[in-house]
């Protein structure tokens, strides 16, 4: 007898074990496969395209750093932008996913700032749910966002503030310190994975798997002055790496510039009237950058200005600005990539040297097809409208209607045929 109930029992158990396994079986391929399917939400990289919903994605965007801070300081700020954005058509938005310590930049003069990590590892809630709160509000404008994680410059705290907490000596700008210091990397990778792990408490979406965020930056700018560009390089690998291990799905970019080192002769020297770019000193390489595995595009700035082309609109600049374009749009795509202009910008308050800068380089990418554009910046009204020249205001602020009215155009024979690919507010 009591073998015979033994014996039963032994059957229910196995009969049990084998239905678990085939549950946890089934549950499993289910799970793989509605990963699978729902990829093609996210932006993604074929052929050296960006690719949505199976469909080429080219886009004409803007920056708005300043979007989670402001979401403390006046949210309706937050949504004046939106609505500017939601008339201008644009889909991609450019914006920090950081803020760190007091001790560099605005918040070590002004304690209202929306400061997101106080000390390593220690992460304020409140500033984290307004940058889930920004996130949310764009994904119901089908707003897809490029997010850096820390910055070259001191501007919300940047690598100065890691280097200052781990005691450097000169912690402002200094890139060697920051990469190559024990502490500030694993700060660096624990504020990454709090962020890439963070469930967002507005979507109910955790920031890895947000189709809404279509790449992360690894750093606003880099440079690492007077460096082999190769030290640079391998740091932004292991980077990628990380970032990729826990967000596979998302793309991954440098933030860079697009400086590169010693006049590479795949840039179109005779076409450059001042070559600084092309052989900054900054230790950084964009063609080394832009060939790693697991960087998933290149990605240049282009203020003219800056890189020494003055601030005439002359002839020689509009030759480099061509130049500039071009050849870092066949440097990304003899290595299988796309190009990203993450910023652009000239000085000047809505005028008529501003409206001509800009007309030229909005023709002149859709000439070229270049695959994405943000300018720097596109403000609802006074706000950021003065922080620095070339932004364009709308419909506050300066109220630089005719400028808005062109860029408008531009965003729209650029994203031709979005409104037909995957629709985020369906999520």
């Amino acid at each position: 007898m009591d073998n015979k109930i033994e014996k039963r029992v032994y059957i229910k158990k196995v009969i049990f074990l084998v239905g678990m396994a085939m549950l946890t079986l089934f549950s499993y391929a289910t799970v793989s496969a509605f990963q699978a399917a729902d990829k093609s939400v996210f932006v993604q990289v074929k052929d050296g395209s960006f690719t949505l919903d199976g469909e080429e994605f080219k886009f004409a965007g803007t920056n708005a750093y300043y979007l989670p801070n402001y979401e403390k300081l006046d949210p309706n700020v937050v949504d004046r932008t939106f609505d500017a954005f939601r008339v201008a058509g644009i889909s991609v938005v450019r914006m920090w996913a950081f803020y760190d310590g007091t001790d560099c930049g605005y918040s070590s003069v002004d304690s209202s700032e929306n400061v997101i990590q106080t000390v390593p590892g220690v992460y304020r809630e409140r500033a984290l749910r307004d940058l889930d709160r920004v996130i949310a509000k764009g994904k119901k404008e089908n707003i897809r966002f490029i997010l850096p994680l820390v910055n070259f410059w001191d501007e919300l705290g940047g690598i100065c503030q890691y280097n200052t907490w781990a005691g450097a000596e000169n912690p402002s700008e200094n890139m060697m310190f920051f990469i190559t210091n024990e502490q500030t990397q694993q700060w660096f990778r624990n504020y990454i994975t709090m962020l890439l792990n963070r469930v967002n408490v507005y979507t109910g979406i955790a920031y890895k798997d947000e189709p809404a965020i279509m790449s992360w930056q690894i750093i606003n700018e880099g440079r690492n002055r007077g460096e082999n560009p190769e030290v640079l390089r391998d740091w932004y690998r292991e980077m990628a790496q990380f970032i990729k291990s826990i967000a596979p799905y998302h793309l991954v970019g440098t933030g860079e510039e697009g400086f590169d080192e010693g006049t590479p002769a795949e840039y179109s020297v005779q076409k450059y009237s001042n070559t600084y770019a092309l052989r900054a000193g900054e230790g950084t390489s964009y063609k080394l950058n832009t060939a790693i595995p697991e960087i998933d595009y290149g990605n240049a700035h282009w203020y003219p200005t800056e890189y020494g082309f003055g601030y005439t609109i002359t002839p020689e600049l509009l030759r480099a600005q061509r130049a500039w374009l071009e050849d870092h749009q066949r440097i990304a795509k003899n290595v299988g990539k796309p190009l990203i202009l993450g910023e652009y910008g000239f000085p000047g308050w809505g005028d008529e040297r501003v409206m001509d800068m800009y007309s030229s380089f909005w023709n002149l990418a859709e000439e070229l097809g270049i695959d994405g554009t943000l300018l720097w910046q596109l403000t609802a009204d006074y706000v950021k409208c003065t922080e620095y020249g070339g932004n364009i205001c709308w419909p506050g602020g300066r109220e630089d209607t005719e400028l808005f009215k062109k860029f408008m155009s531009h965003v729209r024979n650029i994203e031709d045929g979005r409104l037909n690919r995957a629709d985020l507010r369906s999520d």
